[in-house]
């Protein structure tokens, strides 16, 4: 007969495991979007990971009332009063632009949507994204840009969402606590 403490040892230990598998890294990034382009458009975008999953927050202010493009742009440089520093949409697999393209853009975002009171909000979480990971689908040292117009989610290569009222970069939370 086998020893029944080893047993439930092992099943203890892969409790243990699969537990701290299903938790994740935890990591969380955050980028402040700064009026660009002579907009009153800011913002706040949080990133958090958890498993295998990034889910993005995003609350932005001071934007004119409407359906406007939000996008992660491929450089985190947000100097340009335009912020065509930015560069072009997140796109590291070159695949075409907008949401109802299966293998759209990492960048694509898609709209989102401003109240009279010139705020909106935008929640979504993709699995393709990692934070602080250095690889193609990592969010961090990117930046994210909020447009002046509606992206039509079809039109390559940006989705004719017009100028960039909006830019922040996003950096990795490095505090622990």
């Amino acid at each position: 007969m086998k020893n029944p403490s080893v047993a439930f040892f092992r099943v203890s230990l892969m409790s243990a495991v699969l537990v701290l598998a299903a938790c994740g890294t935890g990591r969380s990034a955050i980028a402040t979007l700064d009026s660009r382009s002579d907009s009153l458009t800011t913002g706040k975008a949080t990133f958090i990971e958890s498993g295998d999953k990034v889910t993005l927050d995003l609350e932005v202010a001071g934007a004119t009332p409407g359906l406007h493009g939000a996008h992660i742009h491929q450089t985190g440089d947000c100097t340009a009063a335009d912020a065509a520093s930015a560069g072009g949409h997140w796109n590291p697999a070159g695949v075409s632009h907008g949401s109802a393209d299966p293998g759209h853009h990492l960048g694509d975002l898609g709209n989102i949507e401003i109240g009279q009171d010139g705020r909106g909000t935008l929640k979504l979480t993709k699995q393709a994204w990692k934070i602080g990971d250095g690889s193609a689908q990592d969010v961090v040292g990117k930046a994210l840009v909020i447009h002046a117009g509606q992206d039509d989610l079809a039109t390559d290569p940006a989705g004719n969402s017009g100028g960039r009222v909006a830019c922040g970069v996003i950096a990795e939370k490095t505090d622990k606590k």
